[in-house]
């Protein structure tokens, strides 16, 4: 089967309530309502969303306005747990509930195009470093093992290495060793993509792609060496994937300008 997809991951959202401000600097629901409406009109339009975690910031009750903004885009979209987010309340509102791991993680694989999309939960409730748990780790092996010729990208919230960030680097994922001692064995696997660290990030091991997506409402310069007075780059990011004749063309990252005054 030879098929054409585009898709968009939007990451690190940190939904709040209107007139709120994250860290006092950013309006975060302003934010991404303008990210939405960019999606909306971008043509040719995604034929799904996938979104990496961080979704809102730490309170429940913005799920329900976030997931109403999402519903405008007409289309499929996939709701990744992140480390600002809560694990049961996000249940409640992912549509393709199906889809989710049944050891309670929220990993999942999209599998009903020509590329395999498998997305992890490294979630630690409660915690801002990242892990794999040997659940997940047990899935993902299977999950990989199903077809282990075609072709795939995986999708996590924290990256499986450090990027170079005093800010990020201890809060990774920690067992992200793990990760790839598992991985290097499926040639098949073409990239791997993570959010969390709020900036554009890029490397590759042994031909195998590790890149970022930075934020969809703020971005953190990769060599800041502490948050305390830092003021925040306010540029906004989506990126796209593009998959034609089973075979990836590239990924890019759109900024979306000046959208917050």
């Amino acid at each position: 089967m030879t098929e054409d997809l585009l898709f968009c991951q939007i990451s690190d959202i940190h939904f709040m309530n209107k007139g709120e401000k994250i860290y006092d600097q950013i309006e975060t629901y302003s934010q991404f309502t303008k990210v939405i409406e960019y999606c909306k009109n971008l043509n040719p339009n995604p034929d799904f969303y996938i979104m990496s975690g961080d979704l809102i910031h730490d309170n429940h009750e913005f799920y329900q306005n976030y997931v109403e903004l999402c519903n405008q885009l007409n289309k499929p979209y996939y709701l990744m747990m992140g480390n600002h987010d809560i694990r049961k309340n996000l249940k409640e509102h992912i549509i393709n509930i199906q889809l989710i791991d049944k050891s309670g993680f929220i990993n999942f694989t999209i599998d009903n195009f020509s590329l395999k999309i498998i997305c992890l939960d490294t979630v630690i409730e409660g915690g801002i470093e990242g892990e794999l748990t040997s659940a997940t780790l047990n899935w993902l092996e299977k999950e990989l093992e199903k077809d282990s010729a075609k072709s795939t990208i995986i999708f996590m919230h924290h990256p499986p290495i450090k990027i170079g960030s005093i800010l990020f680097d201890d809060i990774k994922c920690k067992n992200g060793n793990d990760f790839l001692s598992l991985i290097k064995e499926y040639s098949n696997i073409l990239k791997i993509v993570f959010g969390h660290v709020h900036c554009i990030y890029s490397h590759s091991i042994e031909n195998l792609d590790l890149i970022s997506c930075p934020s969809s409402s703020f971005q953190f310069p990769i060599e800041a060496k502490t948050t305390k007075n830092l003021l925040l780059d306010n540029k906004s990011y989506i990126q796209l994937f593009k998959w034609k004749k089973n075979k990836f063309l590239e990924n890019q990252i759109l900024e979306i300008n000046n959208i917050q005054k």
